[in-house]
């Protein structure tokens, strides 16, 4: 539609309820409005920035004018814009609620731009810097065999590169992005989770030092401007990030990779609940970009979609180190104390308060030994803070967080309870609240007192921490990595981060403690997780020129699950489990949709959710669908049934694969008022707490 005076155009704004706005554009404005400018708009009070989709006739309505365009700022790609309007209509949100995805926080503050301006401003022009370059190390046959079979697959379409842990899958990547950039085009790497950036960011920037930009969360609000905006104008070619860089703005997008593509930090929590492995397929096809899906454990999605040939699969079978390691498993029982009040049935380390050592001996022999031959070690466990929680001796009542329906945490060696869902924190309380008894008894097990153990155990020994509560800063994080890469730390204890993807060629014993934890969990993918783990975490030993160990720490007997995962049988896990989830038609082999209820009145959510189970019954049925097609559980309370004072109730839908997750939850149903800050969906959900 051609510009001229009094035009109107429809707007995308950051957190809109709406899909889209309509604006009057002043005269002044129109002849500069492209697809994807950022302009200044009033909304409700306040200013907020918005995105230009396009122009539109005149509304029946009055129409507000948009105020100004956002001051020396790009607009958003337009192929950017394309994959949020696919993200919106595929997560069931409204393209309001989604758009705020194609940047990051500060694109959306008027007050961030103005101080960038103001900065900027500041700044005299640097000169060029020349920095070397190094060429890429040459490949092993293995690998030479996987790059060719990754080449023939036609761009637009997906590799999943499947191949042992230290078999060189980040060799592959680093040829695969030379060839990208050789071809003229830009390519985007993904990782899942900050803690690994250090370590892949060294890896890429000796290689490609003036094309590389870093894009994630843990960097400063001013590094993140910076390296956005060297994206955005096309200066950086190569982008390294974790979730939010699927979004980066990079144009002539050759190639895509996701590495560790198992991993659940690739799926948002907020909403809208994107998968960013998915959102990446999606993005190659798009744009015509080769997509690389790596690991060493792939999920069962990925597995079955290479079954069905719509993913070529490639596999690393050779370690590159070509070191084998050996495994123990130690069946070890400490003293344990327990209550009246911990239920009984299966045995879980966090029920028990434990009496003296945690470690079995053996364990603790291998630690010293490793110690003695000047080799490092890793010790991991799915558990943070110093116990479990504190419960009473003589009621079992656990101390709770006043706001959400979960006990707390306890942390600062056990002096300080913490909520991890809202955030509360108070000092550890003397006396029990239902009962006023001071028998108040840790139970459990967290990395602070396993680290407190080890300095006890293995005197002399260097020991530092690695998890979420540690990593204050990217800064820490790095200084943490560095100091043991270099060998100024013997041994690193942490969380199961520990066991994504770093590459520590000295460590040649990895302490897996309490492994049946993760198995006993009501999820239906508890299996598939504790096997990625043990498998992940085995291969952080063996992989320079020393054989590794494998030390293996249980409460009771040996599962199956251990058993595959130990002996590295990838495949043998995959069939097995597969087989197991169409016995109880759970994803891949369904669909399926978690609707989240919460509201300060348990009363009306009880009331709305039987309201909203019947539009969508009648939904279903005006549509065709029948209980053979689509299922429906709730609604019901969930398991966290109070959350940050709000109480909670789910409702989940299992459907037909093929019927879209915009039919199953009809927008108009969702949009109503009554429904629109009540409900939140999560499309392919992973967590049903």
């Amino acid at each position: 539609m051609s510009s001229g005076p009094g035009q109107y155009g429809l707007f995308a704004v950051a957190n809109a309820t709406a899909h889209e706005l309509t604006y009057e554009i002043p005269e002044h404005l129109t002849a500069k409005l492209l697809p994807g400018t950022l302009c200044e708009l009033p909304l409700q009070g306040r200013k907020a920035v918005g995105v230009f989709l396009n122009f539109c006739e005149k509304p029946a309505f009055a129409c507000r004018p948009a105020t100004a365009l956002v001051p020396d700022c790009p607009p958003l790609k337009t192929n950017v814009i394309e994959l949020i309007r696919w993200l919106a209509h595929y997560y069931v949100a409204p393209l309001g609620r989604s758009i705020h995805l194609a940047a990051p926080g500060f694109v959306w503050n008027l007050a961030a731009h103005a101080k960038r301006l103001k900065r900027t401003g500041r700044k005299s022009k640097t000169q060029p810097i020349t920095v070397e370059e190094l060429p890429l190390k040459s490949l092993n046959d293995d690998q030479l065999q996987a790059l060719s079979a990754i080449r023939d697959v036609e761009r637009g379409h997906v590799a999943l590169l499947q191949g042992v842990t230290g078999s060189g899958k980040t060799e592959i990547y680093l040829h695969l992005v030379r060839e990208a950039l050789t071809a003229g085009g830009r390519a985007l790497v993904m990782l899942p989770e900050i803690a690994l950036t250090p370590q892949m960011c060294d890896r890429f920037r000796v290689h490609f030092p003036l094309d590389l930009a870093v894009l994630h969360s843990g960097l400063t609000s001013v590094e993140h401007e910076r390296e956005w905006f060297r994206v955005a104008s096309g200066e950086a070619r190569v982008v390294l990030g974790v979730r939010s860089a699927v979004f980066a703005p990079v144009d002539n997008l050759r190639l895509v990779v996701v590495d560790e593509e198992h991993e659940q930090s690739y799926k948002c929590d907020e909403f809208p609940c994107y998968h960013a492995r998915d959102v990446a397929v999606k993005r190659a096809h798009l744009e015509n970009a080769l997509c690389v899906l790596g690991s060493a454990t792939p999920s069962l999605e990925s597995y079955v979609n290479a079954q069905r040939g719509k993913y070529k699969r490639v596999q690393l079978t050779v370690k590159h180190s070509r070191q084998s390691n050996r495994v123990e498993l130690f069946q070890f029982r400490p003293k344990l104390h327990s209550t009246g009040g911990v239920s009984r049935g299966v045995v879980r380390s966090s029920q028990f308060a434990f009496q003296g050592h945690v470690m079995a001996p053996g364990i603790v022999d291998l630690l010293r030994e490793t110690q003695s031959r000047g080799e490092q070690s890793m010790v991991i466990l799915n558990r943070r803070g110093f116990a479990q929680f504190a419960l009473c001796g003589d009621c079992g009542t656990a101390l709770q967080c006043p706001h959400c329906s979960v006990s707390t945490t306890l942390h600062s060696r056990g002096t300080k309870e913490l909520c991890h869902y809202c955030g509360f924190s108070r000092p550890l309380l003397k006396h029990c609240p239902s009962c006023g008894s001071e028998k108040l008894v840790q139970m459990g097990l967290g990395t602070q007192n396993m680290e407190q153990e080890l300095t006890e155990r293995v005197p002399g020994m260097v020991i530092d921490r690695l998890d979420r509560d540690v990593l204050t800063s990217q800064s820490r994080l790095s200084e943490i990595i560095s100091r043991f890469r270099k060998g100024e730390t013997q041994c690193l204890v942490g969380t199961q981060m520990l066991s994504k993807g770093h590459d520590f060629p000295k460590v040649t014993l990895v302490v897996i403690l309490n492994v049946e934890d993760g198995l006993f969990i009501p999820d239906f993918r508890a299996s598939e997780r504790t096997f990625q783990l043990l498998c992940q975490a085995s291969g952080r030993t063996g992989r320079g020129s020393l054989p590794g160990v494998i030390a293996v720490q249980s409460l009771g007997a040996s599962h199956p699950v251990i058993s595959l995962a130990l002996q590295g049988s990838v495949d043998r896990f995959l069939t097995d489990e597969l087989k197991m989830r169409q016995l109880g038609w759970h994803p891949p082999v369904c669909r399926q949709i978690l609707i989240e209820m919460h509201h300060s009145s348990e009363a009306h959510l009880m009331h709305m959710g039987s309201v909203l189970q019947k539009e969508l019954t009648a939904a279903w049925t005006s549509q065709g669908l029948t209980p053979q097609n689509v299922r429906l559980t709730g609604p019901m309370p969930a398991v966290l049934s109070k959350l940050k004072g709000q109480f909670r109730m789910h409702l989940v839908i299992a459907a037909q694969r093929e019927i879209h997750p915009a039919k199953l939850v009809p927008q108009e149903i969702l949009l109503r008022k009554e429904f629109q800050h009540l409900v939140k969906i999560d499309v392919d959900p992973f967590s049903f707490l």
